[in-house]
């Protein structure tokens, strides 16, 4: 069975979240199945190192019912190819619309993707692919099964993923965006004057599907579906919770035990390295993300002066301004505290590795990839009960504990279960050490999560 994800990042890529993890996980380890042909393809960025990828063909799109003055630049591109483990891995090459500095955030982005949409359908017919499952991956390649249905002749499944349904890709046409050049790219007649891709996207699957059970039933039925709830609803929408990849990460220990004295020698390598307090019955809290509302940096900036009152805190991540600011500021205010505003995964690893707790108090959560990474260094996951969290974290008085949960989405509920876990920190040992072990042994390998995806694509293929 041939299965092409179709995605904007791809761990070891090029990647600035989650998505590229999950794409990287999932068709490595599909991959590994004899029954499946795996491919993956993303633009060939600026910040892509492609000198070790094969130039496989040129392309030039063409369209049947539309006449275009547009330079060749803006119509004509490149395969690249690799194969990565056994990933048959291609880059779209096209300097006018990726030779950028960034990914994403573009005036003329409604045609960047557009034309990368349809630039699949080239490589698809070009290289002869035959596809079973073409799988889009969020908004980023959403016109490829309008493309794909309107010219009849690719007969795969179409599948969307929905890792966030909050960035839809919702564009009007403009100076930056004319109509004329996108329906070029799409070789179709559009009504209206706007496009929303993941809409387009969803609207042409025959199967949707998003990265934890709970989101799919939230992104159904709540605002979580940012306006295409009903059509969520119409498409049946399930989920299938995301895993890691255990190669990228290494925690040292074939064991427990062996586990608690690398923790240790790391709890105080750290605090010496970022000039914290060097103390191992401290409690060390780790927050890594992409600061936001989305992952509660206004609720828990709330609460900083009590975690660092009898603990340590260390924040490493990039995001809005604001925070940014803020969060970097009281670097000179606070004890017991340390805010490096920067994307760093190395650092980031280590700092998994030597904290006790790992704060992901989001307001929202498809999945999420950081506690489950947490748990794999028995660093306790501090979470609010959504999404992906809610599927992923048991809380700390149920059976096989692997965490805390908060009630709701407030200061004051964070520091309440805080509050709970310091509480079994200092003063409960064996029940600290027991909730560590669940997450020590909790397994949130790509090799368990996979099972969902093969069962899914045999049976959308029968």
């Amino acid at each position: 069975m041939n299965i092409i994800y179709v995605t904007s990042e791809f761990e070891g890529i090029i990647k600035t979240g989650g998505l590229g993890d999950v794409i990287q996980g999932l068709s490595n380890t599909l991959s590994k199945y004899d029954e499946f042909e795996v491919y993956a393809i993303l633009p060939n960025y600026k910040n892509i190192d492609s000198s070790d990828f094969e130039n496989i063909g040129q392309f030039t799109i063409s369209s049947s019912k539309f006449g275009t003055d547009e330079a060749s630049k803006k119509l004509s591109g490149n395969f690249l190819y690799k194969k990565i483990e056994n990933v048959n891995v291609y880059l779209i090459d096209n300097d006018f619309y990726f030779n950028r500095s960034e990914l994403y955030g573009y005036d003329d982005d409604l045609l960047r993707w557009s034309f990368f949409s349809r630039s699949i359908y080239e490589l698809i017919k070009a290289k002869s692919l035959n596809p079973n499952i073409i799988h889009i991956n969020d908004y980023h390649g959403g016109l490829v099964s309008h493309i794909c249905k309107n010219k009849r002749d690719i007969s795969a499944k179409h599948v969307v993923s929905i890792h966030n349904a909050y960035f839809q890709g919702h564009f009007e046409f403009s100076e930056s965006n004319p109509k004329s050049l996108f329906e070029y790219y799409i070789d179709d007649n559009w009504p209206g004057e706007d496009v929303n891709m993941l809409k387009v996207a969803v609207s042409n699957a025959d199967n949707v599907v998003t990265v934890s059970p709970d989101y799919a039933e939230s992104i159904k039925h709540t605002n979580f579906g940012n306006g295409l709830q009903d059509l969520y609803c119409q498409k049946n929408t399930v989920g299938f919770i995301n895993g890691i990849d255990l190669s990228i990460y290494d925690r040292q220990s074939d064991d427990f035990e062996s586990l608690l004295k690398v923790k240790k020698k790391y709890k105080s390598n750290l605090q010496k390295k970022l000039g914290l307090n060097v103390n191992s019955d401290i409690p060390l809290f780790a927050y890594i993300c992409r600061l936001g509302v989305q992952k509660g940096s206004n609720i828990l900036y709330d609460a900083i002066n009590d975690i660092v009152d009898d603990g340590q805190l260390i924040v490493l991540g990039t995001g809005v301004e604001e925070f940014e600011e803020e969060y970097a500021a009281l670097n000179d205010e606070l004890d017991n505290y340390v805010a490096i505003i920067d994307f760093d995964s190395k650092l980031a690893n280590e700092i998994y590795m030597a904290s006790d707790m790992f704060l992901m108090p989001s307001c929202f959560e498809p999945c999420g990839i950081s506690q489950l990474i947490a748990q794999y260094y028995s660093c306790l996951p501090i979470v609010t009960n959504t999404g992906g969290l809610k599927d992923t974290v048991i809380d700390y008085n149920l059976e096989n504990s692997n965490g805390f949960k908060i009630k709701d989405f407030s200061s004051e509920a964070l520091l309440d279960t805080i509050n709970i876990a310091k509480n079994i920190y200092f003063n409960d040992k064996d029940l600290w050490l027991e909730l560590m072990k669940n997450a020590y042994d909790t397994d949130n390998s790509w090799n368990r999560r996979i099972k969902n995806y093969i069962k899914f694509y045999k049976k959308i293929s029968d």
